[in-house]
Order: C-alpha cells, then structure tokens, then sequence
C-alpha cells in the first residue's frame, strides 16, 4: 500500500485574487494582534483594561500557533506497511485539522473578551457583531473587502445560515461558533484517510478543515468590525502609524492602489485582513 497526496479542492477565489487577497488566519491574526497592541479601551469601567489585556493575550496565543504535533500509529504487535501507512497520512489529516481547531478556539475567546468589554449586555458574540455591522453600514456604507464573501462562503459548509442577511458576518459568527461547539461537546465527526482500489491511502477532511479555517477568518472579522464602530464611537483609542514599509495594495475607487508609506492604525484596520500583493512594476 502506497500513500497519495491530494490536493484539497476547497480554495475560495478570494484567497487567490492577484491583488486584495484575502490573508490566511495565521498572517491576519498577526496583523489584528499588532492592531489591538496599538488600541486601548476608552472606559472608566473598573477592571476594563484587565479584560483587554486579556482578550489582547488570547489573540496572541492564536498569532503565535505554530503546529500541533500528533503521532496516530498503534502498535498491535504485529502491524502490517497497510495500516502504518494509514496511521502517517492519519497523523498528518489530524496536525492540520487540530491547528485550525485550536486556533478558532483562541480566536473565539478573544472575540467573546473584547464582547464582554465594548458590548456587556450582549448574551451572544453575534449580537454585538450585528450591533457594530449595523452602526458601520449607516455610516460607511460598506464592509470589509470580502467579508460577506467569506460569510457566504461558511454558509456552504454550515448551510442554516441565512442567505442574503443583512448583517452576514454577525450571521456568520454564530456558524463558527456552533461550528466550534460541536467539536467542544464531541459531535463533530473526526476524518480518517481513505483508500482506493490499488491500496492507496490518502487524506480526506479536505472540506472540515476550510470550514475551520473560513470560521477563524469570520471571528477575525468579527473583532475587526467591533474594533472599528467602537473607534467611531470614542471607545476604543487608536495610537501611532502603521509603517508598511514593504507596501501593500488597498481599495481604492478605480481598484486599488499602492501604499508604501505610513498609515494611520485607525485606517489600516480596514484593511490588515488583506494579503500585501506584489508592488506594481516600474
């Protein structure tokens, strides 16, 4: 029995555009968390900066996940190369599906931190979502570029959603969040490899693992649209510039345009969840 690579077939068109790409969890966690490094809480609250220094922790947890190492082999003594060879691809399926689990459960605790702060009569993360969607919509008019895509996107692998809402990433949160809820109360079902005909084995979970990876991306968003009303509203204060000194594509009305110079932190939130892109030719 030999072991096949597949490829998974689950790569939304926004993580590939050439230019405003959305960044994978790993880069946008890391420029979020760079964010929040550079904000503070405007309260009188007692106890409000300890809240979010601790929402802020649970965000770097989620920067700084690496791996997740696993080893699925089982010794029964006598074992045959068929079964060692399920046990490796086995033991590669589970390192990739446990990092994007563990990493949504980091990225859920620090949206429901940061919930508890800006939004203490919320009973769920996704009210507080809907709350700052709506106060932007009015005012802004417009989302995050991809967001309701993304929100879309998870709605195919946790189809209760609601098509067309008018609040898609709080809509979408709560999937992510119940997408995480099953696996915390051990409802979710756990992949195994595959063979064919030959003998082969290969991975499967292909789907499991970019739900995981589109709901960790939503509860990132999440904090983005929470961070952003509660900066319109004062309660959130924005300090220094973001120096893009490698430079990166923004939205701009004809498209998109070029920045390599510093930005306010207060305008670059609108934008850190994209990938930088190449700079444009000379």
């Amino acid at each position: 029995m030999t072991i096949t690579r597949m490829e998974g077939s689950c790569l939304p068109s926004y993580r590939t555009l050439s230019t405003l790409a959305l960044s994978e969890p790993e880069d946008h966690v890391r420029e979020l968390t760079d964010w929040v490094e550079h904000a503070s809480a405007v309260t009188g609250v007692s106890g409000a900066q300890d809240v979010w220094d601790t929402a802020y922790k649970w965000l770097r947890l989620a920067q700084g996940l690496r791996s997740v190492t696993f080893d699925m082999s089982y010794d029964d003594g006598g074992m045959c190369s068929a079964g060692l060879d399920f046990d490796a691809v086995w033991t590669g399926m589970m390192e990739e599906w446990q990092q994007h689990q563990v990493r949504l459960g980091y990225l859920r605790a620090a949206l429901e931190g940061f919930v508890r702060l800006l939004h203490p009569d919320a009973t769920e993360p996704g009210m507080a979502v809907e709350a700052a969607e709506r106060r932007l919509h009015h005012y802004a008019g417009e989302w995050p570029v991809h967001a309701r895509a993304v929100a879309d996107h998870l709605r195919t692998h946790a189809p209760d959603g609601v098509p067309g809402a008018s609040t898609p990433v709080a809509e979408a949160v709560d999937q992510a969040i119940a997408l995480h809820e099953m696996v915390v109360r051990g409802r979710a079902a756990i992949p195994e490899p595959d063979s064919d005909a030959d003998g082969n084995v290969f991975p499967t979970g292909h789907a499991e693992v970019c739900a995981l990876r589109e709901a960790s991306t939503v509860l990132l968003l999440g904090v983005q649209l929470l961070m952003a009303a509660a900066v319109q509203e004062d309660r959130v204060a924005v300090f220094d510039d973001k120096y893009l000194l490698d430079g990166m594509w923004i939205p701009a009305p004809s498209g998109s345009r070029w920045v390599d110079e510093e930005m306010p932190y207060s305008e670059y939130l609108a934008v850190l969840h994209l990938q930088p892109g190449e700079p444009p030719e000379l």
